[in-house]
């Protein structure tokens, strides 16, 4: 399946990243240069409480053509992209309604799978259509991606994958899990690296699934996709040897994420780990960065991301019952040195291992 956007879309497309350039090289440093003249030798603790840096800036004009750029280029990403395939539109859902045609990839839906509402009602970075009924969701989704974070992932946008593969003991892990896989892709490098391992990924989106599995095909990777809410695992207990996530825990609510981290622990042979890779926690950077972040909760389809970042997630895993838990960070390749938001990522990886021999 051919995935490309014809060169009259990429065009404009290209030209919406530039905007998206422009915030993050322009008007993002400005904004910095004046909290730091703000802040200079204002205690940590008051530029951190609640409402301190927006009582200063929320009227700064660089703060407001940034952010009113970002939102706007947020809506005309989806839209292009989605304006993009249309033509396709016929083609393309075809070739995700056959599915794979080999043996090394399997795909099982669940028409009768409960989808709850906090996914259902979400279009989730303001995806348009969202990813429950958009039969192209996974291919947007990787379109649009790539020019919202300015090709920071890597060319194969594999960059989290390799940053959680840093970041694991070293070891054999013959039955693997993938949860709230997505389009799949980022979890290529751990694939790779653990061929001969049992590799299953689950989401509850079905046309991200139809998509991953045709991609995986498509790419030579062996893997057995299957709708399931990683709420309520099917699996049975004591089953993976390695259970992970990638940037899926802020898309969730918190009861569901300690539901997540139950159901991972069950499933998850004794001395297993359960790995979860994100962006960083608010208090782990400075506060105009953490101010930046929130920014997404409220205005880029974003409605758990700040509990997620005010969340002791080592608490969480230690309640499910995992002995031993650590965070280990990782930095990645993409992007330039300087600049808030054009730099390189940070990545927390946090790592629970469960008891037992």
């Amino acid at each position: 399946m051919h995935t490309r956007l014809a060169r009259p879309a990429q065009a404009r497309l290209d030209v919406i990243e530039g905007i998206k350039g422009l915030v993050a090289g322009r008007f993002t440093p400005e904004l910095r240069r004046r909290y730091e003249s703000w802040a200079a030798g204002r205690p940590e603790a008051e530029l951190r409480a609640p409402g301190a840096i927006a009582a200063r800036f929320a009227s700064d004009a660089a703060y407001q053509a940034g952010r009113g750029l970002a939102r706007i280029s947020q809506e005309a990403m989806w839209a292009e992209v989605r304006r993009g395939f249309e033509p396709r539109r016929a083609e393309l859902e075809a070739a995700l309604a056959a599915g794979p045609r080999g043996d090394s990839v399997t795909l099982a839906l669940d028409p009768t799978l409960p989808l709850p509402a906090y996914f259902t009602g979400t279009e989730f970075h303001l995806q348009t259509g969202g990813f429950a009924e958009e039969p192209l969701a996974g291919l947007i989704y990787e379109t649009g991606v790539a020019a919202y974070s300015m090709h920071r992932y890597g060319r194969a946008m594999d960059e989290m994958g390799k940053a959680l593969l840093a970041g694991l003991p070293q070891r054999d892990y013959r039955r693997i899990l993938y949860l709230g896989c997505g389009p799949g892709y980022k979890a290529y490098p751990i694939r790779d690296a653990f061929p001969k391992a049992e590799f299953h990924a689950i989401d509850l989106s079905a046309p991200m699934l139809r998509y991953a599995a045709l991609r995986a095909e498509q790419h030579g990777k062996a893997m057995r996709f299957r709708q399931m809410n990683a709420e309520a695992l099917s699996f049975p207990e004591g089953h993976f040897d390695l259970v992970f996530c990638i940037l899926l825990l802020h898309e969730l609510p918190t009861a569901a994420i300690r539901n997540v981290v139950r159901s991972a622990h069950r499933v998850l042979a004794p001395g297993g780990i359960f790995a979860n890779v994100e962006l960083p926690s608010y208090a782990s950077v400075d506060p105009l960065s953490a101010w930046l972040l929130d920014w997404d909760s409220d205005h880029n389809g974003e409605p758990f991301w700040r509990a997620y970042h005010e969340l002791d997630l080592a608490g969480v895993y230690a309640e499910a019952g995992f002995g031993q838990v650590g965070v280990a960070e990782q930095v990645g390749a993409g992007g330039r040195d300087a600049g808030a938001y054009v730099g390189r990522f940070r990545y927390h990886i946090t790592l629970g291992t469960k008891a037992g021999v």
